[in-house]
């Protein structure tokens, strides 16, 4: 996937940020739709594109076709959600990867917009811009007290789902995410794995994400979010700074074995790879390894997923082959690292 062209500050330890605002079509039933109807929801979405020619050339239309391996690589991107990629339907793409519309989840429409780094309220920006286009050709469900009717009452109001990524590898090892994560829900908003809702935070990385969609504005729950995530970043710094100064060594130690595996295994399982990466990448957030840069193990982590691998190669691979793969891209993409290492 493209790098996303909306840039926010922090993209060492914030990954990227997304907006998501659920639509609904009047005189469509909600819910689940028959293949044909996602079809006419698509081919109508795509004409309300089109009055925009700018904005439409930049964008491709593809069928969901669930289980495949090209719908995993979707939702490996999180281009997609893991709900599209198992029931089918269609997506529209922006050539960038950082817009995307999906038709055929829960609700009829998902607009998501995604940035790097904390950019929540430019990616709104735009999330509002292309709601706005679409409203003007196509009846969406709204109601003057409710707001946009949406297919589960948790969405109901804004419909807007705002998050941000969190690398947060420290808090996690010092067992204090329990903690966090009760904090975040007294605050309205929930924690959860890197895929969302009932996934493992893989290699330390949390999504941050509001539970609240009515009785406040869209810029206020942008706002909140923001303000939320930067009490997390705050508070990961510190951890990270004690364990600095408490045992420079161990640390150090911890780093450099991470660098180690990835510049020299020849077999990386999945989670051996994000845990490395995870490692490597709070080096570099720290200024203790050089040679790579936070966005380069970014796209790593995105290219070596089994999905994007098998695709990679153009035929099914074992679990054996993609282990296999997986420490060739990671050896050759991270060549850098060798430089800055002090051994």
């Amino acid at each position: 996937m493209s790098t996303f062209s909306i840039r926010g500050g922090f993209q060492d330890i914030v990954a990227s940020s997304r907006v998501r605002l659920a639509r609904n079509l009047r005189g469509y039933r909600f819910g689940r739709q028959s293949a044909e109807t996602l079809r006419e929801l698509t081919d109508k979405v795509w004409d309300a594109l089109q009055t925009a020619p700018s904005l439409a050339a930049t964008f491709t239309r593809t069928e969901i076709v669930p289980n495949t391996a090209e719908a995993q690589r979707l939702v490996e991107n999180h281009t997609i959600s893991p709900a599209l990629a198992q029931a089918g339907g269609w997506a529209l793409v922006s050539a960038d990867g950082g817009v995307s519309i999906m038709i055929g989840e829960e609700d009829h429409l998902r607009l998501q917009v995604m940035g790097a780094g904390l950019c929540p309220r430019e990616c709104l920006a735009e999330a509002q811009r292309l709601s706005t286009l679409l409203e003007s050709r196509l009846p969406f469900a709204f109601d003057e007290r409710l707001g946009y009717l949406t297919a589960c009452p948790t969405n109901l109001g804004t419909g807007l789902r705002v998050s941000v990524m969190l690398h947060l590898p420290m808090l996690t090892a010092t067992h204090a995410m329990n903690h966090v994560v009760n904090w975040a829900g007294r605050q309205g908003c929930t924690l959860r794995g890197a895929f969302g809702e009932g996934t493992a935070a893989e290699g330390g990385f949390y999504q941050l994400s509001n539970q609240i969609t009515l009785g406040m504005s869209e810029e206020m729950l942008c706002q909140r979010l923001t303000e939320m995530a930067t009490q997390l970043l705050e508070s990961e710094q510190k951890a990270r700074q004690t364990m600095r100064e408490r045992d420079e060594n161990a640390l150090s130690d911890r780093l450099y074995r991470a660098a180690g595996t990835l510049l020299t295994a020849r077999l990386l399982s999945t989670d051996e790879a994000e845990r490395a990466l995870s490692d490597v990448l709070m080096g570099v957030q720290l200024s203790m390894l050089t040679g790579v840069t936070a966005p380069e193990l970014y796209a790593v982590m995105r290219e070596l997923r089994p999905a994007s691998l098998v695709l990679a190669a153009g035929r099914d691979l074992s679990s054996r082959e993609r282990d296999e793969a997986r420490a060739t891209l990671v050896r050759a993409r991270l060549r850098g690292l060798w430089n800055g290492l002090n051994v």
